[in-house]
C-alpha cells in the first residue's frame, strides 16, 4: 500500500458502518475505504463479481507477501550484524589452539545443523520447548 494519505472525515453513522465492516473481514478501515474509492472512481470490479474477488484477494496476497518479504530482509540484517560484532570483538585465536578450536568449530556446526534440522522436522522451535521434557541431546541421539 501507498505511504502517502489522505485523510477522510465521514459522518458518525458512516464511520461505524466502516468500522464495523473491517472487524468483520480483518481488515483495515484504510482499506475498505480503499476499496469504495476504487470501486466508484477505479471502475474496478469491488462489486463482488468474481473478478473483483480475484482481485481483492490478490492484493491482500500481494500485501502479505510483501511483508514477509520486509521481515526476510530484518532477520537478513540482524544476523549479519551479529556476525559482524561477534567478529569485531572476539580475539583471534592462538596459532597452539588453532587445531582444538578447528575441531571444536566442527562440532559445534555439527550440533546447530542438528538442532536445525531437528526443529525443522518437528515444525517447531526449541525456544518452546517444555523444559520439563529431557534434555535435547537425548531427544536428537532418539531421532538419529
Amino acid at each position: 500500500m501507498a505511504k502517502n494519505g489522505i485523510t477522510v472525515y465521514l459522518p458518525k453513522d458512516l464511520e461505524g458502518k466502516v468500522t464495523r465492516l473491517a472487524f468483520l473481514q480483518h481488515r483495515s478501515a484504510s482499506s475498505i475505504i480503499a476499496q469504495a474509492v476504487r470501486a466508484r472512481i477505479g471502475g474496478q470490479h469491488d462489486d463482488g463479481s468474481l473478478e473483483g474477488l480475484v482481485e481483492a484477494f490478490r492484493a491482500r496476497m500481494d500485501a502479505r507477501l510483501d511483508k514477509a518479504i520486509g521481515e526476510t530482509l530484518i532477520l537478513k540484517e540482524i544476523a549479519l550484524l551479529f556476525v559482524r560484532i561477534w567478529l569485531e570483538h572476539n580475539p583471534p585465536i592462538d596459532e597452539e589452539l588453532e587445531d582444538a578450536a578447528a575441531a571444536s568449530a566442527e562440532a559445534r556446526y555439527e550440533r546447530f545443523v542438528a538442532l536445525v534440522a531437528h526443529a525443522v522436522h518437528g515444525g517447531r522451535t526449541e525456544l518452546a520447548a517444555d523444559p520439563q521434557s529431557p534434555r535435547l541431546e537425548t531427544r536428537l541421539d532418539s531421532t538419529t
